[in-house]
């Protein structure tokens, strides 16, 4: 019986890419946005709050949205920063950063990454911030001959892991994306090549849960078919080590700018104005993007919050359980459990990620302490 479990769960593994790139995923419409957001670039969302930057010829700013009727509830300008092109916004445990490296004809010698700290953002009584600049350039690019929407160097995504930064490309030659790393600090760097993706269409927005999961934001022609990648598993800065689930996403047409996590089981996502489609933001629950599996296996945890213990009830036999703080940090460690308990007495109050491997499958839960 066990072998025949195995043999299911490794057939349904191997379907569940072309399973889920065959179903369309309908997101739900949050909010159009007003005709001041209506070149927004990039999303990131920052103890709850949503926070977008805007496209080239805006101002040098962060701008807080509310996401449920669209208003500008915060702006904060940034000092020291110009907007030659704004195309993404990321953030770490300690830092904020912007990516000013949108390079459509692939000629720009002038690419940068803004950083400044998170906490200007979490204190409301903050309108300014001096910000630090990291520049940079491809280390595989040796040609800056202009060549409008013709260039492998442009890019609109990166995430922030650890030290380093990671770059997504918008590879408008080939339609793949290039995986370059650099370090998350002031001064010059070369990004450094570190794998590629076959996305069949361009990459213009990634976020990195802090849980081992990323997601990559695209469209298919110009702008065409949008699409979403999902990595659920990643081990360390192996993003490409899985295949990822591909999914088009039901907004046609629309030029899709930001996606960021804005619960656990939940993205936003955004598209900027353009062919007579307003800039709105949208949600799209992340289980849209996985299948059940055939066998039924389900995993739930309760209660919700707990305060001592957590249990976990689904599938029959031993798991592995480790539990991941809002910053991505391990603070429970992988251990088998049998029972279905974890005693979590020695953590702190708020909100965590259990992550789960049972029967050959893994599960991500949010799970809640309180005291």
């Amino acid at each position: 019986m066990a072998d025949i479990r195995a043999m299911r769960c490794l057939l349904f593994a191997l379907l569940l890419p072309s399973l889920a790139e065959a179903q369309l995923i309908t997101p739900d419409l949050l909010s159009v946005l007003p005709v001041q957001l209506n070149e927004t670039s990039g999303l990131v969302v920052i103890d709850g709050a949503v926070w977008t930057v805007l496209d080239s010829g805006n101002p040098p700013a962060v701008l807080q949205v509310d996401p449920l009727n669209g208003t500008v509830t915060r702006t904060v300008q940034l000092i020291g920063a110009s907007n030659f092109d704004y195309e993404d916004i990321t953030a770490d445990a300690n830092w904020v950063y912007i990516g000013d490296f949108g390079n459509n004809s692939g000629s720009r010698t002038d690419l940068r990454i803004y950083r400044f700290p998170r906490s200007a953002l979490e204190d409301v009584g903050i309108v300014s911030v001096q910000v630090e600049v990291i520049a940079f350039s491809f280390a595989d690019q040796t040609d800056f001959t202009p060549a409008f929407n013709g260039t492998n160097f442009d890019c609109e995504a990166f995430v922030a892991m650890d030290d380093s930064l990671f770059l997504f490309t918008k590879r408008w030659i080939d339609e793949t994306t290039r995986l370059y790393a650099l370090p998350a600090a002031p001064g010059t760097h070369v990004a450094s090549v570190r794998g590629d993706h076959d996305t069949d269409g361009l990459i213009t927005a990634a976020s990195w849960d802090g849980a081992g999961r990323l997601v990559l934001l695209g469209h298919e022609d110009d702008p065409g078919q949008p699409f979403i990648i999902h990595f659920n598993a990643v081990q360390g800065h192996d993003f490409f080590g899985q295949p990822g689930i591909r999914r088009e996403v039901d907004l046609f047409d629309h030029q899709t700018e930001g996606i960021a996590w804005l619960t656990p089981d939940d993205w936003i996502l955004s598209n900027e104005l353009a062919n007579g489609f307003p800039a709105a933001l949208w949600s799209i629950d992340v289980m849209s993007t996985r299948i059940a599996s055939p066998s039924g296996d389900r995993i739930r945890a309760y209660p919700i919050p707990a305060s001592d213990r957590i249990s976990f009830i689904g599938p029959h036999g031993t798991m592995r359980v480790e539990l991941h703080d809002a910053s991505g940090r391990i603070v429970l460690g992988s251990h088998e459990i049998i029972d279905g308990q974890v005693d979590v007495c020695d953590l702190a109050a708020g909100r965590y990620v259990a992550r789960i491997a049972c029967l050959g499958s893994e599960f991500r839960l949010p799970v809640v302490i309180a005291r």
